[in-house]
């Protein structure tokens, strides 16, 4: 009978999380709009190259971005 160790499992468990972690990084990757070529390209290095860490820190970072908000003076009006 074959028998799993728990440090198989630990590590597969790792595996797993490294794939879906990268995974979803590429996605949210393609679906950015990219102003900057050379930032884009970046990027991409850091989540395909530094496991776990680049895709967790991209993900990171995209959820804290904000949109720019334009507010308007009242003080302008003539």
């Amino acid at each position: 009978m074959f028998a799993l160790s728990p440090y198989d499992l630990i590590w597969s468990a790792g595996a797993l999380v490294a794939v879906a972690l990268t995974l979803a990084a590429l996605v949210v990757w393609f679906r950015t709009r990219w102003e900057r070529t050379g930032e884009a390209v970046l990027t991409l290095l850091v989540i395909v190259v530094v496991p776990l860490l680049g895709p967790a820190a991209f993900l990171a970072s995209r959820g804290r971005r904000q949109v720019p908000v334009r507010v308007r003076s009242s003080d302008q009006s003539s």
